[in-house]
């Protein structure tokens, strides 16, 4: 679930598949401050879902008067509580591809510690009022 709830918004979906063939997923342009010489320019955003990447952000600022720009992209996706790793022991070269489930594979589900939330910038991001 993202932090930005996949609730309808004006009769669809906030964030859209990519597709090439779909004319109305434009981005919504807004006008703007330029904070290199304070002058109006224009902010171009896009909400979109890229597959296994989530929900992301992708914005883009123009100047006509300096012509200075910028790029974002950022995930709007929320940051799981628990990780899985994976391990696979490979004893023969014959199923390295493993087409069928192999049960030489493990999956364990592990809560992250203090110092590797620190690690990832988590431990001082504001998540009061965010719903799950």
């Amino acid at each position: 679930m993202s932090v930005i709830a996949e609730e309808n918004v004006r009769g669809g979906s906030v964030f859209k598949e990519i597709n090439a063939d779909d004319e109305d997923s434009q981005p919504t342009e807004i006008e703007s401050l330029c904070m290199n010489c304070y002058q109006n320019g224009m902010t171009r955003i896009l909400l979109t879902k890229i597959p296994f990447f989530k929900e992301i952000i992708i914005s883009s600022f123009t100047c006509p008067n300096c012509s200075w720009s910028n790029t974002e992209i950022q995930s709007a996706g929320r940051i799981q509580d628990q990780g899985i790793t994976y391990t696979l022991n490979v004893k023969s070269k014959q199923n390295i591809y493993a087409p069928d489930p192999d049960p030489e594979m493990t999956t364990e589900k592990y809560t992250r510690t203090f110092e590797q939330n620190e690690d990832l910038g988590l431990n001082d991001m504001k998540t009061e009022g965010y719903q799950e």
